[in-house]
């Protein structure tokens, strides 16, 4: 079962995760900037999310239209169109936290056991999914 992350609201729709809770686990960290005193944290945006959320939303909507028939109506287009918001996700995954692992060296499979990196990966990848999908509830309800 993943555990969540420590994350709180900054300002009306700005969000900090921190990864404080990951910071002795790896014997190598003591190289890495981030620490206890100086925890990694990622800035999610309400706005940025949402956003990207829509651009998803506007290119299947552009490739449905398409594929269906000119009769169709641009509501029920709308109602066919389905976001996977976990790709979605998966980008900001990928972009905030996987593209830090020279500082992030658990991440860093040049520098520590793959085995031992892909499992903490994906650890931290459950975590980081089940923290961001309750940010996304707060996002939308900001809308």
């Amino acid at each position: 079962m993943p555990n969540l992350l420590n994350y709180s609201i900054v300002g009306l729709e700005d969000y900090t995760i921190s990864f404080e809770s990951y910071c002795s686990l790896c014997e190598i960290q003591k190289h890495c900037k981030y620490g206890r005193e100086n925890p990694f944290t990622i800035q999610i945006s309400c706005n940025d999310l949402n956003q990207a959320k829509e651009k998803i939303k506007f290119n299947a909507l552009q490739k449905l239209q398409k594929k269906e028939d000119v009769s169709v109506t641009y509501e029920e287009l709308v109602k066919k169109v389905k976001i996977n918001v976990q790709n979605l996700f998966s980008q900001i995954w990928k972009e905030k936290v996987k593209a830090q692992k020279e500082e992030l060296r658990c991440l860093d499979s040049q520098k520590l056991d793959s085995m031992l990196v892909a499992q903490q990966g994906q650890d931290w990848w459950q975590d980081f999914s089940q923290t961001i999908k309750l940010i996304n509830k707060g996002c939308e309800k900001i809308k």
